[in-house]
């Protein structure tokens, strides 16, 4: 089954793809609105045939875990493909410590574009590793 990890953002949303155990981040989605958000989303679940969605969840932080659920209600109610949630605490972290050699500017666009995506890979990385699939 190939699942699909999302570390959500504010504007961003990171994105990677799980085939068979081997995990691969995707373009990062730009956002302005959720439903932009959920369409680009959507593709993603139908060109890749996603049968479940990991999202990040911060936990510790109420009002960003209602932000989470909120989200993948809606995404869920629309996607019908099941979602479950996976900790995000210190995800954002490892990616900067992998990004740390990069020499990319760390207030750049491309730069924050790619935290998002080595998150989101991070934590379909650690789901799997858990055996929840």
């Amino acid at each position: 089954m190939n699942i699909l990890g999302l570390d959500l953002g504010d504007r961003r949303i990171g994105v990677a793809i799980s085939f068979d155990d081997l995990v691969s981040s995707l373009d990062t989605i730009v956002y302005f609105n959720r439903e932009e958000a959920i369409k680009d989303i959507l593709e993603i679940c139908r060109s890749q045939e996603i049968g479940k969605i990991v999202i990040g969840m911060p936990i510790g932080n109420e009002q960003s875990e209602d932000v989470v659920r909120s989200f993948a209600n809606e995404l869920n109610k629309i996607a019908g493909v099941p979602i479950d949630y996976e900790d995000e605490t210190l995800t954002s972290k490892e990616a900067e410590r992998i990004l740390k050699d990069k020499k990319l500017n760390y207030k750049s666009e491309k730069y924050k574009q790619e935290i998002d995506r080595i998150s989101a890979k991070i934590i379909l990385e650690q789901y799997l590793n858990r055996g929840l699939n």
